[in-house]
């Protein structure tokens, strides 16, 4: 292959790289209700006791999230002005909402079983406030002159499993889950998150010392609504022993068997 040719492939691949930059930060709402973690850890080892050779792909209990828009981050200026969309977006939906948001998690769906994520609720208030949110999020950043990666899909889900996470099972063939490891836990209700914060994640940066993504940016909904988040969710929740909830959040499935109590059905 003569040099001239080497030059052009390289030139080509390099423009491709810098028209497609991959994401390295995103904004998302934290799941740690202990319930939610507990029957996720009851999917994880369903799986698990099927097939061990799945265990790289299952997401840590640690890290779990509900993803509202993915980013490209290149220079400390760029961090700076997702911090202010960010801000301006938790302030204002906070100004014109006055009820805390819940969402709640029921059934497994599923992206080309390459993918197993837990639903948000279809047809709930929590859906359309996650929109809005992500709507603003993206309408922010557009405006701020932030590259977004993954324009204006979004499909609101808690990630569980994914295959891209040992990319040896690809090269043995093996590219998607066989949808009857998960089928007992299709109706799973998982449980209710009450969302008190909007964060900005770095997912390059190393992890925390809980195993969770690198905190760039975080802001919380008005006081008066986290007042009210307190006082409904002591009413509504069942009481959990937060030793046992810490435990759950720093186990991974992939090495650890506990796990929580069977999903509830409906």
């Amino acid at each position: 292959m003569s040099s001239t040719v080497r030059d052009f492939k390289r030139k080509k691949w390099h423009a491709s790289k810098n028209r497609n930059p991959r994401p390295n930060h995103f904004f998302a709402v934290q799941i740690s209700d202990c319930q939610i973690v507990e029957n996720v850890h009851n999917v994880h080892r369903t799986i698990l006791e099927q097939e061990p050779q799945l265990s790289r792909t299952l997401v840590s209990t640690s890290t779990l999230h509900i993803t509202l828009a993915l980013a490209h981050l290149s220079s400390t200026e760029d961090l700076v002005r997702a911090n202010q969309v960010l801000e301006e977006t938790v302030r204002h939906f906070s100004s014109t909402q006055q009820q805390q948001l819940d969402l709640h998690l029921e059934e497994i769906g599923h992206f080309d079983n390459k993918v197993i994520y837990a639903r948000v609720k279809k047809e709930s208030e929590g859906v359309e406030h996650l929109n809005h949110l992500s709507k603003s999020l993206r309408d922010g950043c557009q405006t701020a002159g932030i590259t977004l990666i993954d324009g204006d899909r979004f499909t609101p889900h808690v990630t569980l499993l994914k295959m891209s996470n040992d990319p040896q099972l690809y090269r043995k063939g093996i590219k998607a889950v066989a949808s009857h490891l998960y089928e007992k836990h299709v109706d799973c209700i998982f449980g209710r998150q009450v969302v008190e914060s909007i964060q900005l994640l770095s997912m390059t940066d190393p992890k925390d010392e809980k195993g969770y993504y690198a905190l760039k940016g975080e802001f919380h909904f008005s006081k008066t609504a986290a007042v009210q988040m307190i006082r409904d969710s002591e009413q509504q929740q069942q009481p959990v022993d937060q030793r046992k909830c810490s435990a759950l959040l720093r186990t991974d499935d992939r090495f650890n068997g506990n796990v929580g109590a069977e999903c509830n059905s409906p």
